[in-house]
């Protein structure tokens, strides 16, 4: 079975548990967006791609602010639970595979971001997702991942899902620094960091 095929059946497999967590992540996505304002400063209306968006708590919380809000997932799964999580916010769910390439033209998002998925697809298709968000984005592009810092309790979780987490938390951020024309760390918790990425 190919990787994204695999990837594909667990998360639609997995998308109403996810949905269970959903105000807890509305939360914390309002909380880290709060304590990095700098990082949200395009124009009110900016229109941002969230890749990878599953059931969609980062997108409500981008359409809070008043950004025009898209969100993408390979998983129809995850779709469906975001349409209904999200539900009486201005968000647009489109369905796509990001290492593929998406159907929008170069530079239309003033910000791409992607919250906790890099560490789960392998290095390979992490540098198409790098291509693609630089292609998409007029200005930065965020990725909210792990760290180096690990914990027994994830190192369990995330070997159980299958990823290339292991290999993501070792070699992430060099992979990041040979894609981009910069890259900042902000470290936003114990296991958790912002990678800043300036398109080259």
């Amino acid at each position: 079975m190919r990787e994204m095929e695999r990837h594909l059946m667990i998360f639609n497999v997995i998308a109403p548990i996810y949905n269970w967590f959903f105000t807890r992540q509305v939360r914390t996505y309002r909380s880290l967006i709060v304590q990095n304002k700098r990082l949200f400063t395009i124009p009110k209306a900016g229109r941002v791609l969230d890749l990878g968006c599953g059931t969609g708590a980062l997108l409500f919380c981008l359409a809070e602010m008043g950004y025009q809000a898209v969100g993408v997932d390979f998983s129809l799964s995850m779709l469906r639970a975001a349409k209904k999580s999200t539900a009486g916010k201005f968000i647009e769910l489109v369905h796509g595979d990001v290492t593929q390439g998406l159907d929008f033209p170069d530079k239309s998002f003033d910000l791409v971001l992607a919250s906790y998925v890099l560490h789960g697809v392998s290095s390979g298709l992490r540098r198409r997702f790098y291509a693609e968000a630089s292609r998409l984005s007029k200005g930065p592009v965020l990725f909210h991942d792990y760290n180096k810092n690990r914990r027994i309790l994830t190192d369990i979780v995330e070997w159980a899902e299958r990823g290339d987490y292991f290999e993501f938390v070792r070699h992430g951020e060099d992979e990041m620094r040979a894609c981009f024309q910069s890259v900042e760390r902000i470290d936003v918790g114990i296991q958790t960091a912002l990678y800043i990425c300036s398109p080259i």
